[in-house]
C-alpha cells in the first residue's frame, strides 16, 4: 500500500516533517519506504505496476529510506491519469457531470460500461444485441477471462460467452463478517 499521511504538526514527528508518503506491505503499516515531506501540497503516489510506483513529489520531498524493492517511476514522467484508466477504462463525454460515464471493452464485443463517479451503476452490453441493468451492483471489474463483482456484501462472479451471461457464483459472502470486541480494561 502506498499512502499520504499527516501527524498533525511538524514537532510532532521530525524526521518527517509532520508529513509523509509510505509504502508498507499489508496487513503491516510499519513503513518498508519513507519519505518526509512536511507539507501538504503533494505526497502519496501510486502503483504503475507489479514492481515500480510514481511518487507525487516536489522540492520539499526528502527520502528518509526505500527498502521496497520497488523501480521509482521518473517524476517527469508524471502521474498516471488515474487507477481506472491505467486498468483499461476509457471516460465517456457526457453533458451530467453527476453521472459520468466510464466504459471498458471486455471479451466476446461486450462493454462494462460505470455510471457515476463512485459505485453507480452498472451496465454489460453487447452492442446490437443485449444491454443488462445492473442498478445494485458497487463495484465490477474484467478480472482472468471473468467478470467480478460486490452487490448486497457478497463479491460475486460469472463468465461472459458470445451471446449470454454465465452461472453466478459467489466467492464470498461477507454479511456475517462482524468486527471483533475489543476486551474491556477495567481500573
Amino acid at each position: 500500500m502506498i499512502y499520504f499521511a499527516m501527524g498533525g504538526v511538524a514537532w510532532a514527528i521530525p524526521a518527517t516533517g509532520g508529513t509523509w508518503t509510505a509504502i508498507s506491505a499489508l496487513p503491516s503499516l510499519k513503513a518498508i519506504a519513507l519519505w518526509g515531506q512536511g507539507d501538504t501540497w503533494s505526497g502519496g503516489g501510486v502503483f504503475t505496476s507489479n514492481r515500480s510506483f510514481w511518487l507525487s513529489a516536489d522540492d520539499c520531498t526528502f527520502s528518509i529510506r526505500d527498502n521496497s524493492g520497488f523501480r521509482q517511476e521518473p517524476q517527469r514522467s508524471g502521474p498516471p491519469r488515474s487507477r481506472m484508466h491505467r486498468d483499461g477504462w476509457v471516460f465517456k463525454k457526457t453533458s451530467d457531470v453527476i453521472k459520468p460515464i466510464f466504459e471498458k471493452t471486455i471479451r466476446e464485443g461486450w462493454i462494462l460500461r460505470r455510471i457515476g463517479w463512485h459505485g453507480g451503476a452498472y451496465e454489460l452490453e453487447q452492442p446490437g444485441e443485449c444491454k443488462l441493468k445492473f442498478p445494485t451492483w458497487e463495484w465490477a471489474e474484467w478480472d482472468r477471462n471473468r467478470l467480478v463483482w460486490a452487490e448486497g456484501g457478497c463479491l460475486k462472479t460469472a463468465s461472459l460467452g458470445t451471446h449470454k451471461f454465465g452461472t453466478v457464483h459467489v466467492l464470498n459472502d461477507f454479511n456475517r463478517m462482524v468486527p471483533a470486541e475489543r476486551p474491556t480494561v477495567k481500573p
